[in-house]
């Protein structure tokens, strides 16, 4: 006899909609709809990133051929004189194949008290707003598989009884990923359910005008529901039998986190050879620590309700295995793969330089007692993949680590 979950998986199809019936548990999600939620707020102890100060580039292009090149030596030795002593602990890598590369480590990831764990490329970290590079690949590969355009209108691909508020319809699936969609909330910016289908509801026009970069979690946070509806797996149809709405977003929920979860571990993870990374944290993991009086160190914990803006736990091996499988065309095409970056898709900034451009994206996450997370992934010029994780603050001043791994690229610039 079929459980009383089985009306609730007939909103799924395909493959990876197969793939989601077996990972989601239908009849205990089936057991709580109509109850009160009381769910705890995994965000009361956070202060989380809104005000990191993240600037977004304009104009970027594809890394030229020149008679230059990056120092990986010298702009090594910048970074670790600025780093070694000021902050609990840090690891920086750089994928060179065709070289050595550059590998540095100092420090604890966690402290004697935490368990001992000495920083290498092997720790995974809470890699925070670095997690919307991962979902912007992520999105590439939907896209391109489905046949739509970045140009195409997101509102068809949404759940069909979400309210659709002004201007709605001239939303682009780029505008979300270059954070040019005029989305804009003066008193929130978690991405959970509510404020993703509330954001909606209220529309486009709301603090900016329409098409100009104002740096919101939910623009990717909404990529949890499209990646799985763009997949397949997920007809925009799917609601809960009883016709109640809260019993919608539940259902909805629960399996666009799980069908996002899926889709980047089997379409992007996967390709680049990546296994066991997840959006809660785990023992052995980095923790946060405040700067320069350690203390306890802090576990952001579970962050899957903020699947697709922050939430992926990586190594800095694993971020350079990514980076350099994607823009190898193991994901996509490589075209396509550099096609996104140059787009601005996940990435907070780009610049010039003689040896070619760069593209870094950053991230921040911070507890309530001020224990910091930090990473910059990105491309250097030449398209060497780069990472660097780091779980304090930097120094008394706390300076954005875009910022210094930015300028150390641009002063380590020679001649080939």
């Amino acid at each position: 006899m079929p459980g009383k979950g089985s009306e609730l998986r007939e909103g799924l199809s395909g493959e990876l909609g197969e793939a989601l019936m077996e990972s989601v548990d239908f009849d205990g999600l089936a057991a709580r709809l109509g109850r009160p939620r009381g769910e705890r707020n995994v965000f009361e102890d956070v202060l989380g990133e809104r005000a990191s100060g993240v600037e977004i580039s304009d104009g970027i292009e594809r890394p030229s051929r020149t008679l230059h090149q990056l120092d990986l030596g010298s702009f090594g030795v910048d970074l670790a004189n600025r780093f070694n002593g000021q902050c609990n602990g840090y690891v920086l890598r750089v994928l060179e194949p065709a070289g050595p590369g550059l590998t540095m480590q100092s420090g604890k990831a966690r402290t004697a008290a935490d368990g001992d764990v000495d920083w290498t490329p092997d720790v995974r970290m809470h890699v925070a707003s670095v997690s919307k590079l991962v979902t912007a690949i992520a999105a590439r590969r939907a896209l391109a598989d489905a046949g739509v355009p970045g140009g195409t209108a997101i509102h068809p691909f949404l759940p069909l009884y979400w309210r659709r508020g002004p201007d709605v319809d001239q939303l682009t699936f780029d505008m979300l990923l270059t954070h040019r969609s005029g989305f804009y909330n003066p008193t929130t910016d978690l991405a959970v359910y509510g404020e993703l289908k509330g954001q909606i509801a209220r529309g486009a026009l709301l603090g900016v005008p329409l098409g100009n970069a104002t740096y919101q979690n939910v623009n990717f946070g909404l990529f949890r529901i499209l990646i799985p509806v763009l997949s397949g797996a997920i007809k925009v149809s799917l609601t809960a039998p009883s016709g109640v709405e809260d019993d919608h977003d539940r259902l909805w929920e629960a399996l666009s986190i799980q069908g996002y979860h899926d889709y980047v571990q089997q379409q992007v993870f996967a390709p680049a050879q990546l296994a066991g990374a997840a959006t809660a944290s785990a023992p052995g993991n980095a923790l946060a620590y405040q700067w320069g009086m350690p203390g306890a160190g802090w576990d952001s914990g579970d962050l899957s309700v903020t699947s697709a803006t922050i939430g992926w736990h990586l190594t800095a091996g694993e971020l350079v295995r990514l980076l350099h499988a994607f823009t190898n065309g193991a994901i996509v095409p490589s075209a396509d793969a550099w096609a996104m970056v140059e787009s601005g898709w996940g990435v907070d900034r780009s610049k010039p330089t003689r040896a070619g451009r760069y593209f870094l994206k950053g991230g921040r996450w911070q507890s309530a007692n001020n224990q910091l997370e930090q990473a910059v992934v990105g491309l250097l010029p030449g398209g060497l993949p780069f990472a660097l994780l780091m779980n304090s603050q930097l120094g008394p001043d706390t300076p954005l680590l875009i910022d210094i791994v930015a300028n150390a690229i641009e002063a380590h610039v020679v001649v080939a």
